[in-house]
């Protein structure tokens, strides 16, 4: 892929300028690998008053594909405590491999997320459950994108405050324009791993 490096400096190159604008924020890692695959999450998440306004970027990595990502949310507590949901945006770009044919992705997507801490006094278990699903029509689309999907599930095992081993799925399903005619793309995978939060 010719564009790989130039987008690992960038994600890199955000990853080490975007804390100096909150210093008061608490970050949320995140990485996680399979035989093929590799993830990697980096959040900041910024007091509000009754919210948590969340920026983050992310990188997937495996033989046919990078995508890194850029996104943005509103999050809040509802309905019950420890139940925290909310609303966003979520950009990606990057390359994928479709049999001998590399194409350009990049879309705009709105992402809907939650997650539900076990945490509290009543079940008080160690554990943490977190989703998300971003979608982009064909008009958020650009490059050689035509429409993007992505769903994600994780379950948090908690062994320190701040630490947690991470079971995840991941799936994406990604269509490009070609002279051909539309080409689609999707994969599914499972995950191990970890999150610290500091």
């Amino acid at each position: 892929m010719k564009n790989i490096r130039t987008i690992a400096l960038i994600v890199a190159v955000i990853t080490l300028i975007l804390p100096t604008y909150g210093r008061s924020a608490s970050i949320s890692s995140e990485i996680y690998a399979n035989s093929d695959d590799i993830k990697l999450n980096v959040a900041w998440i910024f007091p509000a008053y009754d919210s948590y306004p969340e920026a983050g970027i992310g990188l997937d990595y495996s033989d046919d594909y990078l995508i890194t990502n850029l996104n943005f949310a509103l999050k809040d507590d509802v309905l019950v405590p420890r139940l925290i949901l909310g609303l966003g945006l979520k950009a990606f770009f990057g390359e994928v491999e479709v049999g001998i044919k590399e194409y350009d992705l990049g879309a705009v997507s709105f992402q809907v997320l939650g997650e539900y801490d076990l945490r509290g006094r009543a079940t008080n278990l160690p554990i943490t459950i977190s989703a998300s699903f971003s979608l982009a029509p064909e008009a958020l689309c650009f490059r050689d994108s035509n429409r993007y999907m992505e769903f994600s599930a994780a379950l948090y095992f908690y062994v320190v405050e701040n630490g947690a081993i991470g079971v995840g799925y991941r799936t994406f399903d990604a269509r490009f324009d070609d002279p051909s005619g539309e080409v689609e793309k999707d994969d599914d995978s499972l995950f191990i791993g970890f999150r610290l939060r500091f």
